[in-house]
């Protein structure tokens, strides 16, 4: 391999975190992955990435030192220009002045991100926003988080604290968020919030089908795609959680007007079963319906890889 050709990639989740050294075109050459630890008593955020790229190093045969630059793509507020984690709850870290820590370990650029924002731009260089001059991407996992590009432009590029989606209130419920307010879009709309709801609706009901086959704490938002159809409760929960994730949608098409939505994250495994109906209460709710406006869905390519492509995606404003 060609040395200058390639990045070192890195995505940073509550879990694990992985690694990747990705070609210029998107091509990821090899991966590997360590666990985040973010609760170990020593955690070191800036050394648990050494390590991995250590790692990756002997993995891929590439040594970073060759590498175009390191992308890095991580969870909560983040300040790119400053290259500090402002504040992450899954990492436990705030004002953590992540890149001139692995500034005293690499001498190559390195640049950083929210992953949400990783995910849009990987979307939109190689994913199902190439298609689209504007669209808006919604990441539905544990929480919710996205992107928003606007003219082939990433709206992140401007602000660096944009489109947390994720804390807009769009309940009066008093269901409480990881961010210590009720009535978030992630409360209600989450796959956790999907997971609560259908354990909450079968405490209640205890003949549902779903029971006969899992005992309640089995049961997890995917189970409850299984049984759509199948089961009252279950369409219920399903009801109402598209009116959740629905009404989230409506304000962010009615504030940017995009051509698309994207879907990614864990729930957009479920493809179609999700978007149809997810796409009719959309376009029957939002503004000027009545009027002919339409907004089109679809799921995301790179869900699986996101992380580590959109890292590297960094680099190519």
């Amino acid at each position: 391999m060609m040395d200058k050709n390639y990045y070192f990639s890195i995505d940073v989740g509550g879990t694990d975190i992985k690694g990747g050294v990705v070609s210029c075109d998107g091509t990821i050459l090899a991966c590997t992955k360590i666990p985040t630890n973010a609760r170990a008593l020593k955690f070191d955020l800036s050394q648990s990435i050494v390590n991995l790229v250590n790692k990756l190093e002997v993995v891929s045969g590439c040594k970073v030192s060759n590498a175009l630059g390191i992308g890095i793509g991580l969870p909560g507020l983040i300040d790119s220009n400053r290259g500090i984690l402002r504040h992450s709850g899954n990492l436990g870290l705030s004002n953590y002045p992540i890149i001139s820590k692995l500034e005293n370990h690499f001498d190559i650029p390195i640049k950083i991100a929210n992953d949400a924002d990783v995910a849009t731009i990987a979307e939109l260089y190689f994913g199902a926003g190439k298609e689209f001059d504007n669209f808006v991407m919604i990441m539905v996992g544990t929480g919710i988080g996205g992107g928003v590009v606007i003219n082939k432009k990433p709206l992140s590029e401007l602000a660096d604290y944009s489109a947390e989606f994720g804390h807009m209130k769009v309940t009066d419920k008093k269901i409480l968020c990881t961010c210590g307010r009720t009535g978030c879009f992630e409360a209600v709309a989450s796959t956790r919030a999907l997971t609560n709801l259908i354990t909450s609706e079968l405490s209640k009901n205890q003949k549902s089908k779903i029971l006969n086959d899992f005992h309640i704490s089995e049961v997890s938002a995917k189970t409850l795609f299984d049984y759509i159809g199948r089961d009252k409760t279950t369409d219920k929960v399903f009801d109402e959680f598209i009116i959740n994730l629905g009404d989230g949608i409506v304000n962010l098409v009615n504030i940017f007007s995009p051509d698309a939505v994207i879907i990614g994250g864990a729930i957009s495994a479920q493809k179609q079963a999700l978007l149809k109906p997810l796409e009719k209460y959309v376009n029957n709710n939002i503004y000027a319906s009545n009027a002919g406006k339409k907004v089109k869905f679809v799921v995301a390519k790179e869900t699986g890889n996101v992380g580590i492509i959109g890292a590297m995606c960094l680099f190519l404003n």
